[in-house]
């Protein structure tokens, strides 16, 4: 028990994940769970947050049995919505981004004029995935009850105090690009500031616990990306995210491309970017419905991207779309489908069009931010991986690749070690750069299909 450990716990919409490093550096603990996914025909997408809460607490007993547990910090994914009693006991489950049960009431918004309102005022879209939606969704104002993240929810599990920070603050659709409880919004969701957590910097602490920030403002910080550096960090999963940090974010700036624009804190910029619905698991889908392992899949794509022939015409939005529609509806299909077309043109149309569509959120991106020198990536997205090698194309810079799977859990680590002075994040090497090569046969087959992509 001499040694000494920190412990940073990414919540994902997928997986729980957690790694603790020795005051050296070295990883010592790791673990990923997975909890069950609720879903229903209205568009639920849940989990257990009690669950979750085993899973931490599961994480932080062992590390606590195998040496002294300095401190933990979290990483959580962004507009996780649940609502608690005045007990803070769970009265829902917890609803994920993915759950689309507030269609309605985004729609009813828009339509009311907030829409644009809300986005305005807060950097955060109006949609079905946002938790001020949800919590008109949820449409049950009792005064005993209050919505909360599940991030803040854990931490009052573990030290019984209401708080959040500003990353998922911003997140939450509720307050300001200034970083307070929007006033505007509080009163159309019949909300108080009581009702809500107060409001901190991602490094206060409750006891040993830090709180820690969203996923991609952990994935930042882990990266050492910083605001105005002119890094982007694109994540690619189940959805995909394109990011950059920026030291403003102004509405005539980011409201025009779609981007999301979230306050980090005081001065820690705004996290501003492009959110796809559509990513890794269109490439799932694919895979099944083409009976096709995904690395099958995506070697007959680029032959068939690389070949001659003809290809149909791939209408990405399988899932609706966020950036740059914030639109729930919008519908995938086939287009210019020949008799001669097999599944390995299949395969290549929806590739070229996951592309067409990171492509359109890059432009988009840069279009408010200006010109990106990098973009920071995952092991996911490695020369050795050929998605990573088409990416590099698409972007046209260097991707970073990260040694480090999760840079959100990572940026949790750092975070909880150097609460404590510790150094433990080493910055990637030339080594782990992909460069990009020309590929005129990927980009005469993108440019063939961007009137698709809105």
């Amino acid at each position: 028990m001499g040694d000494k450990w920190v412990l940073g716990i990414d919540l994902g919409t997928t997986h729980v994940k957690a790694v603790a490093v020795n005051k050296a550096g070295k990883v010592v603990f790791k673990a990923s769970q997975q909890p069950k996914i609720y879903t229903g025909v209205e568009g639920h997408f849940e989990q257990d947050p009690t669950e979750i809460l085993q899973m931490v607490q599961l994480f932080i007993a062992h590390c606590q049995e195998h040496a002294h547990l300095e401190s933990v910090a979290f990483s959580t994914a962004m507009h996780t919505f649940m609502v608690v009693d005045d007990q803070m006991r769970p009265v829902t489950k917890v609803w994920t981004w993915m759950d689309r049960r507030a269609r309605p009431f985004a729609d009813m918004l828009r339509q009311q004029g907030k829409g644009t309102l809300w986005y305005r005022l807060t950097g955060c879209p109006v949609h079905a995935m946002s938790p001020a939606v949800k919590w008109l969704a949820y449409s049950r104002f009792d005064s005993g009850l209050r919505p909360i993240s599940l991030r803040d929810w854990i931490i009052y599990s573990l030290g019984h105090q209401v708080v959040t920070e500003y990353s998922v603050a911003a997140a939450s659709g509720m307050m300001s690009r200034q970083g307070t409880w929007e006033p505007e919004i509080l009163s159309t969701l019949r909300l108080s500031e009581e009702m809500l957590p107060s409001i901190h910097s991602w490094n206060y602490a409750v006891n040993d616990i830090l709180l820690g920030g969203s996923d991609g403002a952990m994935a930042h910080y882990g990266l050492n990306v910083t605001s105005n550096s002119h890094h982007g960090v694109l994540t690619w999963g189940t959805s995909a995210a394109i990011r950059v940090t920026a030291d403003r974010a102004e509405p005539e700036n980011f409201m025009p491309v779609g981007n999301f624009a979230y306050f980090l804190g005081p001065g820690q910029g705004y996290l501003v970017g492009q959110a796809l619905s559509n990513a890794g698991n269109v490439l799932a889908w694919a895979s099944k419905m083409l009976g096709l392992s995904i690395p099958m899949l995506m070697t007959q794509g680029i032959a068939a991207i690389n070949s001659s022939d003809s290809l149909p015409v791939f209408i990405p939005y399988l899932y609706g779309e966020r950036s740059p529609l914030w639109d729930e509806t919008v519908k995938a299909g086939f287009e210019h489908v020949m008799p001669e077309h097999q599944g390995i043109h299949f395969a290549g149309a929806i590739l070229v069009s996951l592309l067409a569509l990171l492509k359109a959120a890059y432009q988009r991106l840069q279009h408010s931010t200006g010109p990106l020198i990098s973009v920071h990536v995952g092991p996911n997205l490695s020369r050795q991986n050929p998605w990573g090698q088409l990416v590099s194309q698409i972007v046209d810079v260097p991707l970073i690749v990260s040694s480090h799977e999760d840079a959100s859990v990572w940026g949790a680590v750092k975070l909880a070690a150097h609460t404590q002075g510790w150094s433990v994040a080493p910055p990637a090497s030339e080594d782990m750069m992909v460069h990009p090569r020309k590929n005129p046969k990927l980009q005469e087959r993108i440019d063939a299909i961007m009137n698709y992509i809105r």
